[in-house]
């Protein structure tokens, strides 16, 4: 487990990459899991899971996150941008990748506030937290962007 301190308290929190296995076809799975120091019951525990496939619209098409694969702890989403900078058409259509790194413990800061200001309440809870679709939090929370 790491730590990190937010406000004066102490978090613990770990990373796991998982695989679902359905019929001939394995799907990946990045699993955030902390707590605040001394309240080991109550965790928050994140699933991005590959088979949510946050389906994302834009003008151009339908993308969906990649979870995991090839970088553990990394989730990204990869679109074609059709403009430049200064609104000129992008004759290649070259793709923008906007990745997330769970690995980082800015992105895990952005996370634990987040959900201590909606439902978290680790103090107070005697069970765990467990959000099964956090794919859905990417498009909501603004986490810090990029692998390093």
């Amino acid at each position: 487990m790491r730590k990190i301190t937010i406000d004066d308290a102490v978090y613990l929190w770990k990373r796991e990459h998982l695989h679902l296995t359905t019929d001939e076809h394995f799907k990946c799975i990045e699993k955030v899991v902390l707590y605040l120091e001394g309240y080991k019951k109550s965790p928050l525990q994140l699933l991005f899971r590959e088979e949510d496939n946050l389906k994302v619209i834009t003008d151009i098409e339908k993308e969906k996150w990649c979870v995991g694969y090839p970088d553990d702890g990394v989730i990204w989403l990869c679109k074609k941008q059709p403009f430049l900078a200064d609104n000129e058409p992008n004759s290649d259509n070259q793709e923008q990748t906007i990745e997330i790194n769970l690995n980082r413990p800015a992105v895990i800061t952005a996370l634990i506030r987040y959900f201590l200001q909606t439902d978290w309440n680790p103090k107070q809870s005697t069970r765990p937290y467990i959000i099964e679709d956090a794919l859905q939090f990417l498009e909501i929370i603004v986490l810090p962007k990029g692998i390093k």
